[in-house]
């Protein structure tokens, strides 16, 4: 008789360790995602005001960041989900960016726009929070009044602008990309399991392939509709300079 309530006793105490073992945050319906930018000029981390050689002339960036929107993850069934913050400002200075809770699950593709989807560039700049990627007062925000929209990608810094590209990085250039036809998709295919309770992408942004097919003593300045060709330009490189990390 003993035995029997100690056998009982000992398997209600082996089921008590069980289930207090089994806490909510090991098995949680939702994981917190980070997206990683890493801010490259080729194979070279990108650092403000150092010089690198791109397109055969010296060059230093002041300013490189763009505005992404309309991110997914998608699996094989062609299910997708979609992140809590759609909306990211990704500038140099960062790495890390939250897009906030997803659906635990195998994934084959991460998709977003370069840039501002148009309902959300043409609606009120005001209507965002303040910790919003898209509130326009905040530190690193860019939005042009004058046409009512952000500027998805900005560009700023010094090129050697010599006949036979032997000066220094003296010459100035500014790339603003904005207006809905600037808009480019980035579909990154991949197989990750993303689950637990946070998970992480990274991917590497290629500043130097932005500018692959610019003429870097010449095409000096864009604000999109003073340049469209030269915006174009640039903006259809997105979908190489952005790649999954190795």
């Amino acid at each position: 008789m003993k035995k029997s309530v100690l056998s009982a006793l000992t398997l209600v105490t082996l089921s008590v360790i069980f289930l207090s073992s089994c806490k909510p945050e090991d098995n949680p319906t939702t994981t917190d995602l980070s997206i990683n930018f890493y801010p490259m000029a080729g194979n070279d981390a990108l650092v403000y005001n150092q010089e690198y050689t791109i397109n055969g002339r010296k060059l230093k960036f002041t300013n490189a960041q763009f505005y992404i929107s309309a991110v997914r993850l998608i699996k094989a069934d062609s299910s997708s989900t979609i992140p809590e913050m759609t909306y990211a400002l990704v500038h140099a200075l960062e790495t890390n960016y939250s897009a906030g809770s997803v659906d635990p699950g195998t994934y084959i593709e991460l998709e977003f726009a370069v840039g501002v989807d148009s309902v959300s560039n043409h609606s009120d700049p005001t209507q965002w929070g303040v910790t919003h990627p898209l509130y326009v007062n905040s530190l690193y925000a860019s939005y042009w009044d004058w046409s009512q929209g952000y500027v998805f990608m900005k560009l700023e810094g010094y090129v050697d602008t010599t006949a036979a590209a032997n000066g220094t990085a003296s010459t100035g250039f500014a790339y603003h990309l904005g207006n809905d036809e600037i808009l480019r998709t980035i579909a990154l295919s991949f197989n990750k399991a993303i689950g637990g309770n946070e998970a992480t992408i990274e991917l590497n942004v290629d500043y130097a392939k932005l500018l692959e097919d610019v003429d870097l003593r010449t095409e000096l300045q864009t604000h999109s509709i003073s340049n469209e060709p030269l915006a174009a330009k640039i903006a259809d490189k997105a979908q190489e300079a952005i790649t999954l990390r190795p």
